[in-house]
């Protein structure tokens, strides 16, 4: 089963498993898809702009001297990939908190730079802790800030500005405990705004300061070998790359997932930007047209295979969609490769597309409840039955996420404590408690809908 698709869709977590090979090819046939059937057109993943900002502190507020690879990372950006960089130093001791600066400069950073062809690129450099709340990350310039020298900034608040934009963002954190920051919950559909995060670390884990076995440094090493084996990469690729770099810990894992609850089904792409004259070379003049980045609507296609395809059947496929393109009389601004994925067949029954499951059930154990779902698929969740769904879905000391009633995301880790079926709603339902042991609503039962996978 491909993990990626797993990942996303049955569990409605974001997590992209970057080393499974199902996700490894996804990658690759996303740009060799798209290299082929674009021909004629605007580029899918090209972007015409991408700026980046690099965010660290003060040397004054500054225990792990991130200075020196914060400036060989804004070389690599400012002169291989010819992007825009902005460096942002914070200080503890200025006239306005580091939590004001930050929340600032982010919004104008979306500001002055955001649109349908950009590619925002936020990059952070520093301590990081685990937040106050579930998912939350703050950054620090000390290890150990004091009431003196509140050097802290709570990174869920500043990104704010960045949930909203129409560009795509990529957020690069070299910091502990990265993985901590929540992620989206995913299962809410598809958009077609890419917002990833690449964080050093999983969540609870640490990461080494700068020097050669560094985050930042495999990062630079990675860019570096990157731009001179390929034009293009995802940040699939990326994160591979830099876990091949020869200093970094083998045991280090980093994370690799989406800070939006609208999934999306391509990776972002990196690569160095064309200059003016590449640029309107690569794209046909009938094509350089602005309105085009608002199109009218979009054709959705599903296509049914007996095994997986090679790298040359995609890029034949590709031609051959280029070509049909060109022969109709339709305006086609471009062709977006939307993913391979496994399918669900049970009696002859496939899986839905995911965006028409909110919620997928666990792939191992597919009931005839299951079954009944795909054949329902035009009835709103709330009308789905569960009947005769008796393999129940989380069994005890699981953990799972449990829904904020107050914004419907799944937002809180729990751990199952007790479960039962309910004959007269019918379904599951359960017991949960927090990771201090604290039971969920006084022990109150909790339905199934308002749990999710961990």
């Amino acid at each position: 089963m491909s993990a990626w698709h797993d990942q996303q869709h049955n569990k409605g977590a974001s997590i992209v498993e970057y080393d499974d090979e199902d996700e490894q090819v996804n990658s690759d046939f996303q740009l060799l898809f798209d290299q082929y059937a674009q021909v004629g057109r605007q580029s899918s993943w090209r972007y015409d702009k991408v700026a980046v900002l690099l965010i660290s502190w003060d040397g004054s507020c500054d225990d792990l001297k991130t200075e020196g690879e914060v400036v060989d990372l804004a070389r690599m950006f400012r002169d291989t990939y010819k992007y825009q960089v902005q460096n942002v130093r914070l200080k503890s001791n200025g006239d306005r908190l580091p939590q004001v600066l930050v929340n600032k400069t982010i919004a104008d950073f979306v500001y002055e730079n955001d649109g349908p062809s950009t590619l925002l690129l936020v990059y952070y450099a520093g301590h990081g802790t685990p937040g106050q709340r579930q998912g939350s990350l703050e950054l620090t310039g000390k290890r150990s800030p004091t009431i003196d020298d509140p050097a802290t900034v709570v990174w869920n608040f500043a990104e704010a500005a960045l949930q909203q934009t129409q560009a795509h963002i990529l957020e690069i954190f070299d910091c502990c405990y990265a993985g901590d920051l929540g992620r989206g919950s995913g299962g809410r559909g598809f958009g077609a705004r890419c917002f990833e995060f690449l964080g050093a670390t999983s969540s609870g884990a640490t990461t080494k300061a700068p020097g050669p076995g560094s985050f930042s440094s495999g990062l630079i090493w990675a860019l570096g070998v990157l731009a001179r084996e390929s034009d293009k990469f995802t940040t699939t690729t990326l994160v591979n790359k830099i876990r091949e770099a020869p200093n970094f810990p083998k045991k280090q894992v980093p994370i690799l997932y989406e800070r939006t609850d609208l999934s999306s089904l391509q990776r972002i792409v990196i690569a160095p930007l064309l200059d003016v004259e590449e640029a309107t070379a690569a794209v046909p003049a009938e094509e350089q047209d602005t309105t085009l980045h608002q199109p009218w609507g979009f054709l959705g296609l599903r296509i049914s295979l007996d095994r997986r395809p090679t790298k040359a059947e995609i890029g034949n496929f590709g031609k051959d969609v280029s070509m049909m393109m060109q022969n109709t009389e339709l305006k086609v601004r471009s062709v977006k490769w939307g993913g391979l994925h496994r399918s669900l067949s049970t009696d002859g029954i496939h899986s839905p597309m995911p965006s028409q499951t909110p919620q997928s059930p666990d792939r191992s154990r597919v009931t005839v409840g299951d079954i009944g779902k795909v054949l329902r698929l035009s009835e709103p969740a709330e009308a789905w039955s569960l009947e005769p769904h008796l393999d129940n879905r989380f069994d005890v000391d699981e953990s799972v996420w449990v829904k904020n009633p107050a914004t419907g995301v799944f937002e809180w880790l729990m751990f199952v404590v007790d479960k039962r079926y309910d004959e007269n709603k019918p379904g599951w339902e359960y017991k949960v408690k927090d990771t201090e042991n604290e039971l969920y609503q006084q022990g109150a039962w909790v339905s199934e809908k308002e749990l999710n996978d961990a």
